[in-house]
């Protein structure tokens, strides 16, 4: 049976996703919809005979699972209509832009499970194998107990032109992360919530966290400096420090930032414990894990391991739809991420350490 897609948002990740769902076996783009027109019909044309659909009702109409594209502040509304439809549902990160809007999603994406639906969050660096090895090997024990923690997730593009296509920030996909008034939740919601899922899901779970945030002045070579462009503030943080505490006492910090002059799109992790300790640098590959476990550990030994690909987010997203098996990571996990950057947002203002909230 072939499974009908529908995409809302044709921007930069929502032509990724027309491409990759389109190159899938039994999987059709079936309908597109984008408030800009002349990129609606691009991405339409970009699926092969897809409909170009006038309102997200039609698309919804045209399609058996729904893909959300949108800039972050539409994520939520754009999810409770799909779930509402009874579509199956693949949401981009972060799920929502607070964590009164991460409960009402997760409370209706647990409804419609029920009746089967199929919902995921688009963290996309679960397709890395080296990742995926690392989730098994802390939840086997491998290490022992967690004693700390150092991620970070850096890029460059505020610092200097893009790698892949040699733009600077005032790009039409790029300028809308840097103000709040376009939904943007800066550095902190847009990379953080990879950040702190790659950090959670490959250590422990957190149980608070302490916050800086900062949102510095733009600049353009040989146009000067700017704290706003074309009457918009640009006001979205663009870099953030967060201390991490975890469930049984470990702890540690994580990094992320626009400004890290000399890094495209780097993720790094290495999480030590009693037993053990791992490494990830998704910046030089997605498959290898760096391990310093058993006698190792007692010579400061590091071996890496080369792990066979992994399915990525979109796969996993048809293979559950097909199977009927909720694959992660669900809109449950997106909620719970939510919860972690709301708890950062507050200690940002607040100056203290911040709780967890609970999301059930």
């Amino acid at each position: 049976m072939t499974i009908k897609v529908g995409i809302i948002g044709t921007g930069n990740i929502g032509t990724h996703h027309i491409s990759t769902f389109s190159a899938m076996q039994d999987v059709k783009v079936a309908a597109i919809f984008d408030t800009n027109q002349e990129r609606a019909e691009s991405g339409a044309r970009l699926a092969g005979d897809a409909r170009n659909a006038k309102s997200v009702e039609e698309l919804i109409n045209n399609s058996d699972a729904v893909v959300v594209a949108t800039p972050d502040g539409l994520h939520s509304p754009m999810s409770l209509q799909v779930l509402a439809a009874g579509k199956h549902l693949l949401c981009e990160k972060p799920l929502t832009c607070s964590i009164d809007e991460a409960r009402a999603v997760a409370n209706a994406a647990s409804s419609a499970s029920k009746n089967g639906i199929i919902h995921m969050v688009n963290f996309t660096y679960r397709r890395s194998a080296g990742m995926q090895e690392a989730m098994r090997l802390v939840k086997s024990g491998a290490l022992g107990q967690i004693r700390q923690v150092q991620s970070s997730y850096l890029q460059s593009w505020l610092s200097g032109r893009t790698s892949w296509d040699n733009k600077d920030w005032t790009a039409f996909y790029l300028i809308w992360k840097l103000s709040r008034s376009a939904g943007s939740r800066g550095v902190l919601g847009d990379l953080g919530c990879h950040l702190l899922d790659m950090t959670t899901i490959c250590s422990e779970d957190l149980t608070a966290v302490r916050c800086e945030l900062r949102t510095f002045p733009k600049i353009l070579e040989n146009e000067g400096i700017f704290t706003e462009y074309n009457g918009k503030a640009l006001d979205a943080n663009d870099t953030a420090f967060i201390e991490l505490q975890f469930v049984n006492g470990g702890i540690g910090i994580a990094h992320t930032s626009r400004w890290a002059t000399g890094y495209s799109n780097s993720l790094r992790l290495e999480v030590h414990g009693t037993e053990g300790a791992i490494r990830l640098d998704l910046d030089q590959s997605y498959d290898a894990i760096e391990l310093c476990l058993g006698e190792s550990r007692h010579r400061q030994q590091w071996d890496r391991k080369y792990m066979p690909a992994t399915p990525t987010n979109q796969e996993r997203f048809i293979t559950s739809i097909r199977t009927g098996e909720q694959d992660q990571p669900d809109l449950l996990r997106g909620a719970k991420i939510q919860a972690c950057l709301e708890a950062c947002f507050t200690s940002a203002e607040s100056h203290n350490w911040e709780t967890i909230p609970v999301v059930n």
